[in-house]
C-alpha cells in the first residue's frame, strides 16, 4: 500500500480479493467492537471512524474498483476519507470514469438494495418441457425489529454532528491558479447522514438480517446454460430506511447424470456387449426429451458415433426446432466368462483361424 493511503483492507481485516458477505461481517464485528457508545477506550473513536471509512469504500462495487485501480497506478489515488495527498481531483476523476457524475452531490432519496445472484442446477427433463422450480434463498431483508433503521426499539437516528446530515465532505485544495474539489464519505457516519446510538439489538444496528426463504421460478422451454432469471425486488435489503431492495438473478444450469448438453445437442455413451456390436441390434434409449429407438449397426466400433437427428432440446420457447442426439458406443468385454460362454468363444476363435 502506498505511503499516505489506508489500507482498507489491513483496517477491515480481510483479504485483497474477499466477498460481500465477508466484508460485512468483519465490518460489524468491528463497529460492535468500536463503538463509542460501548467502547470508552481512547482511541475507539478513530478506530471506529477508520472501520466505517472503509466499509464506505469496500461496500460499494464503484468505489472498491476505483480504491484498488487507485493502487495499480501507483497510490497517487487520494483516497476516500481525504487522507492521500498530491492528487486532490483524483477521487472526484475516478468517480466521473465509473459514472458517479464527478461525486460532487450526495444522491437524492434513499439507495436501492443491491441485486442478489443465485445459481441453480435443473433437470434437462425440465429445460425439455419447461417448468417450475423452488429456489432456497438465504438473504439480508429489511430487519422487522428497527424496521431498517438501525435504531433500538423507541429510539431513532441522529443527525451526523461531522457533516450535519450531508453523509459527505468536501475537501478543496489550490494548487497554483486551479482550486481541486474532492468530495469523500463522511468517516464519521459512513456516508449515511445519520448514527445510531443506541443500536437495534437484532441487527447490531446495520437495518438489514439474514432470512431464509423459498420462492418457484418458471422454467422456460429451451433455456441456454447459465441464462439468468431476473426477479424483481428479490435482491438484498436497501441499506436505507425506505429504499427499495434489489432484484435476483436466477442463473439457470442443466444437470444430467448420464447425458452431456451442448448448446441444444445432447451427448451420450451407450455401452453395448461385443455380440451386440458383432451382430447388431435394437433397442430402446430413454432421454431427457422421452424414449428413442436406437439402431446399433452390425459390425460397430468401439468409438463410433451414431447420430439421431433432431432427438435433443429444443430452441429457446420451443422455437428454431430440436437439436440432434449423438451416442457414442463403447463395446464393453466381460471381464469373467461362464463355462459355456468361454466354450462359445473358443470355438469362435477356431471359426477365425
Amino acid at each position: 500500500m502506498a505511503h499516505g493511503k489506508p489500507d482498507y483492507y489491513a483496517i477491515l481485516g480481510v483479504a485483497r480479493d474477499a466477498d460481500d458477505a465477508t466484508i460485512k461481517a468483519a465490518f460489524r464485528k468491528l463497529a460492535r467492537e468500536h463503538h463509542p457508545d460501548r467502547n470508552r477506550d481512547a482511541g475507539a473513536e478513530d478506530r471506529f471512524k477508520e472501520v466505517n471509512e472503509a466499509y464506505a469504500v469496500l461496500s460499494d462495487p464503484d468505489k472498491r474498483r476505483a480504491y484498488d485501480l487507485g493502487d495499480q497506478l501507483g497510490g497517487g489515488f487520494g483516497g476516500f476519507g481525504g487522507g492521500g495527498g498530491g492528487f486532490g481531483g483524483f477521487g472526484s476523476f475516478f468517480d466521473e470514469i465509473f459514472g458517479r457524475g464527478g461525486g460532487q452531490r450526495r444522491p437524492s432519496g434513499p439507495r436501492p438494495g443491491r441485486n442478489a445472484v443465485v445459481e441453480i442446477e435443473v433437470p434437462l427433463e425440465t429445460i425439455f418441457a419447461g417448468g417450475k422450480h423452488d429456489v432456497h434463498l438465504r438473504r439480508e431483508e429489511e430487519c422487522h425489529t428497527c424496521g431498517g433503521n438501525g435504531a433500538a426499539p423507541g429510539t431513532s437516528p441522529v443527525t451526523c454532528d461531522e457533516c450535519g446530515g450531508a453523509g459527505q465532505k468536501v475537501v478543496r485544495r489550490r494548487q497554483g491558479s486551479v482550486v481541486f474539489q474532492q468530495v469523500s464519505p463522511c468517516d464519521r457516519c459512513g456516508g449515511s447522514g445519520h448514527m445510531v446510538k443506541d443500536p437495534c439489538p437484532s441487527c447490531d444496528g446495520s437495518g438489514t438480517e439474514e432470512s431464509d426463504q423459498e420462492i418457484t421460478v418458471t422454467i422456460p422451454i429451451g433455456i441456454d446454460d447459465g441464462t439468468a432469471l431476473r426477479v424483481p425486488g428479490l435482491g438484498e435489503a436497501s441499506p436505507d430506511k425506505g429504499g427499495i431492495p434489489g432484484d435476483l438473478h436466477v442463473v439457470v444450469r442443466g444437470h444430467d447424470e448420464r447425458f452431456e448438453r451442448r448448446g441444444q445437442h445432447l451427448i451420450v455413451r451407450e455401452e453395448v456387449s461385443v455380440v451386440d456390436a458383432a451382430l447388431g441390434a435394437k433397442r430402446k434409449l430413454q432421454t431427457p426429451c422421452g424414449t428413442v429407438s436406437l439402431e446399433i449397426p452390425a459390425g460397430v466400433q468401439p468409438g463410433h458415433t451414431i447420430k439421431l437427428t433432431r432427438e435433443g432440446l429444443p430452441g429457446l420457447h420451443g422455437r428454431g426446432g430440436r437439436g440432434d442426439l449423438y451416442v457414442a458406443v463403447e463395446v464393453k468385454v466381460p471381464e469373467k466368462l461362464s463355462r459355456e460362454q468361454k466354450k462359445l468363444y473358443e470355438q469362435l476363435r477356431k471359426l477365425e483361424k
